[in-house]
């Protein structure tokens, strides 16, 4: 339980603090982004044991993406970052993370995000090209 109160507490903190700097909206989707990044991975985790859940979560991710990156274009490449990188940080930090500093040094906690950027290149491909969709839309008068 001390491990859940002290994750919760740091994401709380966290989006306290970018509620001060952003706009509330884009803070809503953010949050809304990495919520789905942890429960899209937890959820594969949970329903196939075997090793391949980022396989089966990327698309999903890639859609949710797509359809944030619609509805803010600006910036859009955050869309496919924020839910991988929630989930590298989930599994690092996280309540159930078995992530131990041994003979490797840091590596462990560093590969996770390397995995993360990788995976993520299809989902900012996918928010980039629904971006510009959107934005090309606007422009053209109806």
């Amino acid at each position: 339980m001390q491990d859940w109160v002290s994750f919760a507490a740091t994401c709380f903190f966290v989006f306290g603090f970018l509620a001060l700097c952003l706009p509330r909206r884009h803070v809503l989707l953010l949050g809304t982004a990495a919520l789905a990044g942890i429960v899209a991975f937890v959820l594969v985790k949970w329903l196939v044991p075997s090793r391949d859940a980022f396989v089966t979560a990327v698309p999903a991710l890639c859609v949710m993406s797509a359809i944030l990156g619609y509805v803010w274009p600006r910036k859009a490449w955050q869309w496919g970052l924020t839910p991988f990188l929630a989930q590298a940080i989930w599994g690092v930090l996280g309540p159930y993370s078995i992530v131990k500093w041994g003979n490797l040094g840091p590596l462990p906690y560093v590969i996770p995000f390397y995995g993360a950027a990788l995976f993520a290149i299809p989902a900012i491909i996918a928010a980039e090209v629904a971006a510009y969709i959107a934005r090309r839309r606007q422009k053209t008068p109806s």
